[in-house]
């Protein structure tokens, strides 16, 4: 085979059918191996293809069409020696250009076309830097075709490569494509006279053509037998297949863990019931938002049977791992001793007690000063509080009350955590002991816990005989955590002792290490390592990886590989789950996006004025309601300045003030009104647009030239943690906010270098 042609009706179809977007789904896959063995049979469930001497031509049901994309298979070997997943990409990539080509759509900055006669696509983000293009002649064999009147029909991918050839000059053979034009004309009308018995040629499970509402925009509040006609195949093997030990969802933001998480949940209750079996499981989250969150979409899954209050043999919980702990200890503390129930709002909390106890013993540095290393003694002296101070609450909460369990002695031999606060010696770790002394008395002053003290208390329960002994009876089957890189490793250390069995440990988590700080000694495995503490348990844990992102369009996925690349080439613990994801929108989705792009503004008031008509825009251009694009600021003052200027001039704006509260954005949508919102709140949740605000030099990180190595490595680590979890809130569109004379955060140079965004002028 010579040729495959695709007629402009089938690539309308192959382009919008979901399932054709990757090799995710068994129909992606199935494509990719037609592609891939040379016997092209089989492009799609609307598609049929003929065979003629040469080659293979698809069509669908549009018989007046006559536009051809013609991949010439001997000259390009486009699909020869490539994966299954870059045999799709290549495919998707060429037919979308060349469809936006004939309708004179707008081309991204991956679609070139160099002159009249030659285009190049790159298939994969510029910011990748892979070099990868592919070669189209825009008119083949222009003179012959024009005495037939037939110029202008057909597009010839001849070459990929990473060369650039001749450039504009650059001329493709046009042997092969005078074979198709012959057997095209040897068809005749047949192609047209099969049109009416066009059948499917396999039977799909989704389209979103047939399905118009069930696009990449999924409500996740779908019962338990469509979500599994939703769903990837290896989201389907981490979903139906036996919990019996410990099993990991790890992938990138819009990926999908946290609905296949809940499924798993529903299927594992499910399966206990056909087969009979008691079961007792719990789904932990990580504050009380998600955990109301999680729990209608679990009641929405089919799973409120199983969510009763009332004990009963098969029961699925939704807790949070504060209230969980808090349950075990009700004899000894009351929810009004927390310093706060909701366990991120806690650890806010915990940051002011801190700043407090800095304080209070800045009067006695002095004393201290002379035994301290020189290292920490310039830190101490040099840094801001407001660097230091998530530094020194991280070393009391994971090393003085985790690792140490409150014993001075111990502390004191406790090797430093690399990265996090620089304490080296005896004098350094005194001083340090003394600021969480005045910690703990405000804490004991106001009679309050924090969420370590907590966790290590009950901690400290299931570690006793009578628990071992209850564990049996009192633990649980099967045990699902979502969004495990925002727990401690305090906090990851209780889970494993929550199972029915002291042998097996039937775990389920989703992770995506670069939505969260997390914990600063964090290394490649920590995670697992907390959650399975035994190498024996570590060894039969397996891990799902998943690169498909439905929520996001190519050029937000681009843009979120630059800024998680950059910062993994900082720092060794920031992993970068970007590095193989794709999109998996279809092209009537990606019609709505548009290529994120940065904006300054002469002055801050002068931003936030713009800040409401840029998301007004955006709203406008996607034909969304208010409540589909977020206001993300990412200056605590000028959030604040925002929020007071909304509420004076009665602006349209909801404010969100808990991480991941879906009640502020069902608000949002029904009175007509933009979300409002930290970057700290706006994980878990997902918009058509989002507006950046304030993202510039100085700001984001904030002042790098008067920091110490220790905090522009924390602040620059949370910078881009804040930028990817933002910028992946979007959909369609990203627009991002800052000062002219501040310019764009150093984070932005490889994207603005690459192209993944686009520099606008405010005028």
């Amino acid at each position: 085979m010579t040729f495959l042609a695709i007629r402009r009706d089938a690539a309308e179809d192959i382009i919008a059918e979901r399932v054709l977007q990757s090799n995710d789904f068994p129909e992606g896959n199935r494509l990719a191996l037609h592609l891939r063995s040379g016997s092209i049979d089989d492009l799609g469930p609307r598609v049929s293809t003929s065979k003629t001497k040469h080659g293979v031509i698809a069509y669908g049901k549009d018989s007046s069409e006559q536009r051809y994309v013609v991949f010439d298979l001997d000259q390009s070997h486009i699909f020869s020696g490539v994966t299954n997943n870059q045999a799709i990409l290549y495919l998707q990539r060429v037919l979308r250009f060349a469809v936006k080509f004939w309708g004179k759509g707008v081309l991204t900055p991956a679609e070139k076309v160099l002159s009249a006669t030659t285009a190049a696509v790159f298939p994969y983000p510029l910011s990748q830097k892979t070099g990868v293009r592919i070669a189209l002649d825009l008119n083949p064999d222009l003179e012959r075709l024009a005495k037939r009147s037939k110029s202008g029909r057909y597009l010839l991918v001849y070459k990929i490569g990473t060369d650039e050839g001749d450039g504009p000059q650059e001329t493709a053979s046009v042997a092969t494509f005078r074979k198709f034009l012959e057997d095209l004309d040897g068809l005749g009308t047949s192609l047209k006279a099969s049109q009416g018995e066009l059948a499917p040629a396999w039977e799909t499970n989704f389209s979103s053509t047939s399905l118009g509402t069930l696009t990449s925009k999924v409500d996740i509040h779908q019962g338990y037998e469509t979500w599994l006609r939703l769903i990837t195949e290896d989201q389907k093997k981490f979903i139906l297949e036996p919990l019996l030990h410990p099993v990991r969802i790890d992938g990138p933001a819009g990926t999908g863990k946290t609905a296949s998480l809940s499924l798993a949940a529903i299927h594992s209750m499910r399966q206990a019931t056909d087969e009979g079996r008691d079961y007792q499981a719990v789904f932990f989250t990580h504050s009380e938002a998600s955990r109301r969150s999680i729990s209608t979409v679990l009641q929405a899954m089919g799973g409120a049977e199983f969510m009763r209050e009332q004990a009963s043999s098969r029961r699925l919980r939704v807790e949070t791992l504060q209230g969980y702990c808090s349950g075990l200890l009700r004899q000894e503390i009351s929810e009004t001793e927390f310093v706060d129930p909701d366990a991120y709002d806690a650890k806010q909390l915990q940051l002011m007690y801190v700043d407090e106890a800095l304080r209070q013993v800045h009067g006695e540095f002095a004393s201290y000063a002379k035994f301290m290393s020189a290292d920490f003694k310039a830190y101490m002296e040099g840094e801001q509080d407001e660097f230091k101070i998530p530094l020194i609450q991280h070393e009391i909460s994971v090393v003085i009350k985790g690792r140490a369990k409150e014993n001075l002695d111990t502390y004191k031999n406790i090797t430093p955590i690399p990265s996090a606060l620089p304490v080296s010696n005896e004098g350094d770790k005194a001083f340090v002991w003394r600021v969480y002394e005045h910690y703990r008395q405000q804490l004991v002053a106001g009679g309050q816990f924090d969420t370590d003290d907590v966790v290590l208390s009950a901690l400290s329960q299931l570690s006793t005989p009578i628990w071992r002994r209850r564990r049996a009876r009192d633990g649980f089957d099967a045990i699902f955590v979502d969004e495990t890189h925002l727990f401690n490793m305090n906090e990851l250390s209780t889970f494993h002792h929550l199972t029915r069995s002291e042998q097996s440990f039937p775990i389920a988590f989703a992770v995506d290490r670069s939505q969260a700080i997390g914990d600063r000694g964090w290394a490649d495995d920590i995670d697992v390592a907390s959650l399975m503490p035994s190498p024996d348990e570590r060894s039969s844990s397996t891990t799902i990886n998943v690169k498909g992102i439905f929520r996001c369009s190519p050029d937000i996925v681009n843009l979120a590989f630059s800024i998680t690349s950059s910062g993994a080439s900082l720092f060794t613990n920031f992993q970068d789950p970007m590095a193989l994801a794709h999109s998996n929108m279809t092209f009537e989705e990606e019609k709505k996006a548009r290529r994120p792009y940065y904006v300054d503004f002469q002055t801050d008031a002068t931003m936030l004025d713009s800040a409401l008509s840029v998301a007004e825009d955006m709203r406008a251009s996607m034909s969304a309601t208010k409540g589909d694009v977020a206001i993300v600021v990412f200056d605590e003052s000028l959030f604040h300045d925002l929020e007071r200027r909304s509420l004076e001039e009665n602006r349209p704006v909801e404010i969100l003030k808990h991480r991941g509260d879906p009640e502020v954005v069902r608000r949002a949508k029904s009175a007509g009104r933009f979300v409002l919102s930290l970057p700290d709140y706006v994980g878990g949740l997902e918009f058509d647009g989002v507006v950046l605000v304030g993202v510039d030099d100085g700001r984001v990180p904030p002042s790098p030239d008067s920091q110490h190595s220790q905090s522009k490595a924390y602040l620059t680590f949370a910078a881009h943690n804040k930028l990817y979890v933002a910028v992946t809130r979007a959909r369609y569109q990203v627009a991002i906010l800052g000062v002219q004379a501040r310019g764009p955060s150093s984070i932005f140079k490889g994207a603005l270098d690459a192209g993944a965004l686009e520099r606008r002028n405010s005028s």
